[in-house]
């Protein structure tokens, strides 16, 4: 079997078009695959900053209560302590 340039050309012509698809496919598949990890980690990293945004403002807020409930038991003290001077001052008031 004699092979001809001419037949040689179209198999290796055809050969590169075929290449080239399966290159482009190829490409084509490892970017979608590298675009879906890009954003699943865009994501992850979204979440993980309002994660930490969110446990900010609970550690805060935690605080904040922990905070005024300290001022509450100051002044409810103050004013016992005041209401007690006051009963002393109707006394002396009175004795007098």
């Amino acid at each position: 079997m004699k092979i001809s340039w001419r037949n040689l050309k179209i198999v290796v012509l055809l050969g590169l078009v075929m290449g080239f698809m399966i290159l482009v496919l190829y490409l084509t598949y490892n970017f979608s695959l590298m675009w879906q990890a890009m954003s699943a980690g865009i994501i992850i990293g979204i979440l993980l900053i309002l994660l930490f945004l969110m446990a900010s403002g609970l550690i805060y807020l935690f605080l904040r209560v922990l905070w005024i409930g300290r001022e509450l038991n100051k002044c409810i003290n103050q004013k016992e302590l005041l209401k007690k001077k006051l009963k002393d001052r109707e006394k002396l008031e009175e004795d007098s």
